[in-house]
């Protein structure tokens, strides 16, 4: 097992939204201070940190990724972050991060790197959104996340940034359910798009690239629940090379109800 202690600070929250180009507000240290509460933990930067204590086994052995978000992190909460094999299970490592409970589970399931391949319908092409890499945000997200290894923290920058590019989805709408999806945070600017759960299959080899330049990312929403579930999935390729495919669920959640779930500011951290 391999485990460390963190806390997420205000600066390096903002300097990873600035990073993967994340706008949402609940991330905003101004914003929050206005409500008087903590800025909330992007999901994906827990995840990454947490990730990158498993960089063996996540390049030469595991062949999905399942994430689950379960509850919320504030600014200042001191975390556990943790890497283990699962229980009778050595093909699994399962991924903590800790506070009062482990934000990365739902119910009896968990947040696992897993040698199991994971299999995604193939009968859709996707609408291309193509995004600008720099070479300063690869620096700053391989710094961020604590890795020494470049292929990892590449390629958690892709898992990463493919949230901007299903965002431009809904901002830019093209099919009848990205149109669907963008009128109903319209209609009621008090619903924000959520990212439930997210499933990843990692290409054999493990993908070894440089994603300065582009990266292209192929974007196909089907629709669970009209109006409230989405699901998203994601093919990301750098000049035509497979880097991952992911289904994300996406929820339409209640922006007062993630600010209940954030902490106030005078709330102690707990471990």
């Amino acid at each position: 097992m391999k485990q460390k202690k963190v806390v997420f600070g205000d600066s390096e929250i903002v300097e990873f939204c600035l990073t993967t180009l994340d706008t949402n507000e609940i991330h905003d240290p101004a914003y929050m201070a206005k409500l008087g509460k903590r800025v909330i933990v992007p999901g994906l930067f827990v995840l990454s940190q947490t990730a990158s204590l498993s960089v063996d086994f996540l390049k030469n052995h595991a062949c999905s990724l399942k994430v689950l978000f379960n509850s919320l992190l504030s600014s200042g909460d001191v975390v556990t972050l943790r890497s283990s094999s699962s229980k009778g299970n050595p093909s699994e490592v399962r991924l903590s991060a800790i506070n009062r409970t482990d934000t990365m589970t739902l119910k009896d399931d968990y947040t696992r790197l897993s040698v199991k391949e994971t299999r995604f319908k193939s009968d859709h092409q996707g609408i291309l959104r193509r995004l600008e890499v720099t070479k300063e945000q690869i620096e700053k997200f391989k710094r961020l996340i604590g890795t020494e290894d470049k292929d990892v923290a590449n390629f958690l920058f892709a898992v990463s940034y493919a949230s901007h590019a299903s965002l431009m989805s809904i901002e830019k709408p093209e099919t009848e359910i990205e149109i669907e999806i963008k009128e109903t945070i319209s209609k009621d600017p008090g619903i924000s798009p959520f990212y439930h759960s997210i499933e990843i299959h990692i290409p054999s080899p493990f993908p070894v690239f440089n994603p300065v330049g582009e990266l292209d990312y192929f974007i196909h929403f089907e629709r669970e629940k009209p109006f409230k579930v989405y699901g998203v999935y994601v093919r990301c390729e750098h000049h035509g090379y497979l880097v991952f495919n992911a289904y994300y669920n996406l929820l339409g959640i209640d922006c007062g109800l993630i600010l209940r779930m954030a902490k106030a500011i005078k709330e102690n951290s707990a471990e």
